[in-house]
């Protein structure tokens, strides 16, 4: 970052130290700037927010019917 901000300061346009900075080649890279715009989708997105919460809400009832199946089996 220090060479980014220093480039700049000497008139350059920091794109050389901005290279360095993100590097492509690197699948850490590519993993945050999937998990980021999976983000932005659901933030942004009211369909996809919905179809989120729906899931969210059917994965609920499963547990809470599991468990209380499990309840249930443990008193007999």
């Amino acid at each position: 970052m220090f060479d980014l901000m220093e480039e700049i300061a000497s008139g350059g346009s920091g794109l050389s130290s901005l290279s360095k900075m993100l590097n492509f080649d690197d699948s850490d890279f590519w993993k945050g700037a999937l998990v980021g715009a999976a983000v932005v989708l659901l933030l942004t997105n009211e369909s996809a927010q919905g179809a989120l919460f729906k899931t969210g809400a059917r994965a609920k009832e499963a547990v809470k019917g599991g468990l209380d199946k499990v309840k249930g089996s443990g008193s007999e």
